[in-house]
């Protein structure tokens, strides 16, 4: 029997799960990046949303470890931060500072760049993977039998040497946003997948620095801030994300078109205009490692290769190529993860040759999809100017989601319920069972007769007391 080969277009988190999958059941597997990869943890062209925050959510974590052993431990030598929000983060919500309560689940904070290093050090560990650098994906290569079948990628190398063409039995596009797969799929004469795009009109800025420890007043208890936007005169949230090699990550971001200022005078005078002064007290005390770097391409966008009417053979997009989440959500690289896993499911009962795999994926993926892309499109549409198709079950749901949002600080187990979801420990369907509704409206109910928990919003500085796990 021949030799069977994949090819993965990007070396993107999604991209190198993906690869980490195909190892397992192709002969070789050969990863193409536009880039050169930095030696370290560094920023490279191809990935300009990696200078913002990033959250590696709970499920991604551990499917990160699954994936790539040792992954967790590598991270936490190399200066990845363990954090618990309710404990470790200042949050100032919409009715005031949250009261510092441990959480049961905790997070993993870094640079995206050093979860990306990382990942990609332990995927070249594996023998049969091959990460080919500085070499830009051009084109599919096809033949047609049965049905018409990509059978390799055509690929023109970024230092001037000759264009060549790489055979594959399957292609897999974690190209991400900007993939060009759809118009390669138009030059071979085929309908696109239909689209389905949700544009909230969001927008990031954010800013690198040193921070100096000994510098903090002794009681400046967080380690992470977040302050969320209110739509009376405080248009633009902000967040504060400490990262290895004592670094913090700032960040603001407005919706709705509110998008925060990209000049570094600018930014640092809106920091000061948050609803808190606490960002910027931090920034003053810090050193500026960076420019300002904004983004603005952050709709929700879903490209429905599970309901494409059209059938190419030997090849499938998974990532944000298929389906891409505003990133304030926080779903990108956990979401990435979980479709390979989904890959490694339907080879398994599939099969590599068989010529329904890329359906079955397709298929497979979507329904994954649909819960993250619900939770994320679901937040979008609460937000004033938002431009897409809502469907009624949005409509219907968000009044329960609002208030679910609204009581979260008035009962802890509402709070770590949405934090399960969220963290995609449990799916979106775990917020409707019946014994959370009822503590939804008990709370809501002693709301509208006692009014909201006095939570001073006008103090400018968080509160010091720290309440107990499930207080």
């Amino acid at each position: 029997m021949s030799n069977r080969n994949a090819i993965v277009i990007g070396g993107s988190m999604a991209g190198l799960c993906a690869a980490r999958v195909l190892s397992e059941f192709y002969d070789q597997v050969t990863v193409l990046d536009r880039d050169a990869y930095p030696a370290g943890a560094h920023e490279r062209p191809g990935v300009p949303q990696s200078r913002h925050v990033h959250a590696l959510l709970m499920r991604g974590r551990l499917e990160l470890d699954r994936l790539f052993p040792g992954f967790e431990k590598m991270m936490l030598e190399h200066g990845a931060l363990e954090i618990n929000f309710g404990l470790d983060f200042a949050a100032l919500r919409p009715d005031g500072w949250s009261e510092r309560r441990p959480n049961k689940i905790t997070t993993l904070f870094a640079s995206r760049v050093l979860i990306e290093e990382t990942v990609r050090g332990l995927l070249r560990r594996i023998s049969n993977v091959e990460l080919i650098e500085r070499v830009e994906a051009v084109g599919f290569e096809t033949v047609r039998t049965d049905a018409l079948r990509v059978t390799g990628i055509k690929a023109n190398p970024r230092d001037g040497a000759s264009a060549f063409t790489l055979s594959g039995d399957l292609i897999v596009d974690a190209s991400g946003r900007t993939t060009k797969c759809p118009a390669w799929i138009q030059a071979l004469g085929l309908p696109m997948p239909e689209e389905t795009v949700v544009d909230s009109h969001t927008g990031y800025a954010s800013r690198w620095y040193n921070t100096f420890p000994e510098r903090r007043p002794s009681d400046w208890w967080w380690k992470g801030v977040w302050i969320d936007p209110v739509a009376d005169g405080f248009p633009l949230a902000g967040v504060l994300f400490p990262v290895e090699g004592n670094r913090m990550i700032v960040t603001m971001a407005g919706v709705g078109g509110n998008y925060p200022p990209s000049g570094e005078d600018e930014f640092t005078a809106a920091l000061a205009k948050l609803r808190s002064p606490i960002i910027a007290d931090e920034v003053a005390i810090a050193e500026p490692l960076s420019k300002v770097y904004s983004n603005r391409q952050m709709a929700n966008r879903w490209r429905h290769y599970d309901k494409w009417s059209t059938r190419l053979d030997g090849f499938i997009a998974l990532g944000d190529s298929s389906c891409a989440f505003n990133p304030v959500y926080g779903q990108g690289m956990t979401s990435g993860a979980l479709s390979a896993l989904l890959l490694r499911d339907c080879l398994t009962k599939v099969g590599v040759a068989n010529p329904e795999l890329p359906r079955e994926f397709f298929k497979a993926q979507a329904r994954f999809q649909a819960e993250p892309w619900g939770l994320a499109t679901g937040a979008d549409f609460r937000i004033a100017g938002t431009e897409g198709h809502r469907p009624l079950i949005s409509r219907l749901l968000d009044p329960i989601m609002g208030r679910m949002f609204e009581v979260q600080t008035d009962d802890p187990e509402i709070g770590e319920r949405l934090g399960e979801v969220i963290n995609m420990m449990r799916p979106p369907s775990a917020l409707f069972e019946m014994a959370l509704l009822a503590r939804i409206a008990k709370a809501w109910g002693r709301r509208l007769v006692m009014g909201k928990p006095q939570i001073a919003e006008s103090a400018p500085m968080p509160p010091l007391n720290v309440m107990p796990l499930g207080a």
